[in-house]
């Protein structure tokens, strides 16, 4: 057998497991899912799991930084220097979560752990130029603007996606830069 089809094998129950997972995380909380009912949602061996996986809690990281590394994919690249995340940055992020809409809302929601949240929001707001602040206060700031992005993407995904993408980045930029005044 190849090493192309091994990893192939691999890359798929990987894929099968995280499906799963976020089939249960729809349901219920990370803390309330067993190895067990992921397998058999899976429709694989414990043994299996356990080859690739500790926990569920260690499924759960994997599946997250496989998404921080898809985000970092549509994010602009800017060579020595620290900026901004742009509207069309943002609109290809949201792009990806209104097509992975069950996995976003599996890891937005209340079912996941809030490490995750703030893991994956940290890519949204990498950077915003709070000049004129001291260290302190920016911290509250990138706080706030966390907690806002997650709300915001929970409410769309909740509602349906009804505004465009483009919208949504609109509106998610404002809010981190200028608050909700003169929106």
């Amino acid at each position: 057998m190849s090493n192309t089809k091994t990893d192939q094998r691999v890359k798929l129950t990987i894929q099968i497991l995280q499906n799963a997972l976020i089939k249960c995380m729809l349901e219920n909380h990370i803390s309330k899912i067993s190895v067990k009912r992921i397998c058999e949602i899976a429709g694989i061996n414990r043994s299996t799991f356990y080859s690739h996986f500790q926990d569920q809690y260690d499924l759960l990281d994997y599946t997250c930084n496989e998404v921080i590394e898809n985000i970092k994919k549509y994010m602009d690249e800017y060579p020595n220097e620290i900026k901004p995340i742009s509207h069309s940055s943002l609109t290809r992020i949201l792009d990806y979560v209104k097509e992975d809409a069950d996995l976003f809302n599996a890891l937005l929601s209340d079912n996941s752990d809030l490490d995750i949240q703030k893991k994956i929001m940290k890519e949204f707001i990498t950077y915003q130029p709070y000049n004129g602040l001291d260290l302190r206060t920016k911290e509250y700031f990138y706080a706030y603007g966390q907690a806002g992005c997650i709300s915001i993407i929970q409410k769309w995904l909740k509602d349906g996606m009804p505004e465009t993408t483009a919208r949504m980045a609109e509106i998610i930029l404002h809010a981190l830069d200028k608050g909700i005044n003169r929106l």
